[in-house]
């Protein structure tokens, strides 16, 4: 039987599928730190350290089988960059993926979206080729972090757990059941609005000068340094946290799998660039 035109011969095709192993099994150990770098993609290069983290990040948000098709989309899209992952996939994935699905949790939890709408232009000029400050990124990114770990706080656990030590302690009082229950309410109302924004604030406090600097630079190692695994959380969370319980994991996974799409598309995009600036 004669070979099909342009098929892999059976040893590369072989290597083709051991580096798409190796890479799968890199993603399923997990995020690690900014030193950690995934497996080989098939041009023999490295993705940076930073696109290590939000692969295995957003792979282990999704269902097994759904992170090892879209494992093998971005393993493809690598392939094709054939050569380093500019940073402007970050720019790229932020303006499309990142910023619609917190736009829409912002409209759904009555914000105007205006500070991450702000954030999302940020982006969109850098990805054009301007080159925003540190200033304009620190100024922006404040606001819109507080409203992001705002959003994926686990209120309605935190809300619960504290209605119910009050009423607890309400009773083990004397307080008796009607004004238990309203003292459990008052009380748990007031602890976790208080808890929620104390979250939000030291978060956003603790990350906008490490993000203004690697985006203000474009410097992936900075990026890396930053644990950008953990803003696929924040971002997954901010989506999945709502007024009620039921659903979460899947609203969780929903939105790791929107983010990952994203992702792949802005690897595809960047690749596009690379082969017309070719």
């Amino acid at each position: 039987m004669s070979r099909i035109p342009g098929a892999p011969e059976p040893a590369e095709a072989a290597e083709t599928t051991e580096a798409f192993e190796r890479f799968v099994a890199r993603l399923a150990a997990g995020p690690a730190g900014p030193e950690h770098s995934a497996a080989p993609d098939g041009s023999g290069a490295e993705p940076p350290s930073w696109l290590a983290q939000l692969a295995a990040a957003l792979f282990h948000g999704q269902d097994d089988r759904t992170a090892r098709h879209w494992a093998r989309s971005v393993h493809t899209a690598l392939g094709r960059l054939e050569g380093p992952v500019p940073f402007a996939v970050v720019h790229d994935w932020h303006a499309h993926a990142v910023a619609p699905l917190l736009a829409e949790v912002s409209a759904r939890r009555g914000g105007d979206g205006a500070a991450l709408e702000s954030v999302r232009r940020l982006h969109e000029r850098a990805l054009a080729g301007e080159r925003p400050t540190r200033q304009e990124w620190t100024e922006a990114l404040g606001p819109a972090l507080t409203q992001v770990y705002g959003y994926a706080y686990a209120y309605a656990d935190a809300y619960a757990t504290a209605s119910v030590n009050a009423r607890e302690y309400a009773m083990d009082n004397d307080y008796g059941e009607e004004k238990a229950a309203e003292f459990a309410a008052m009380y748990a109302k007031l602890n976790t609005d208080a808890n929620a924004r104390s979250y939000a604030d030291a978060n956003a406090l603790a990350n906008t000068r490490a993000l203004a600097a690697a985006f203000a630079g474009a410097d992936g190692r900075a990026f890396a340094q930053a644990y950008p695994f953990a803003y696929v959380h924040a971002y997954a969370l901010a989506d999945a946290e709502r007024a009620e319980r039921t659903g979460r994991e899947e609203r969780y996974r929903a939105a790791c799998a929107r983010l990952a799409d994203g992702l792949t598309a802005a690897l595809d995009r960047a690749a596009g660039r690379a082969r017309e600036d070719a």
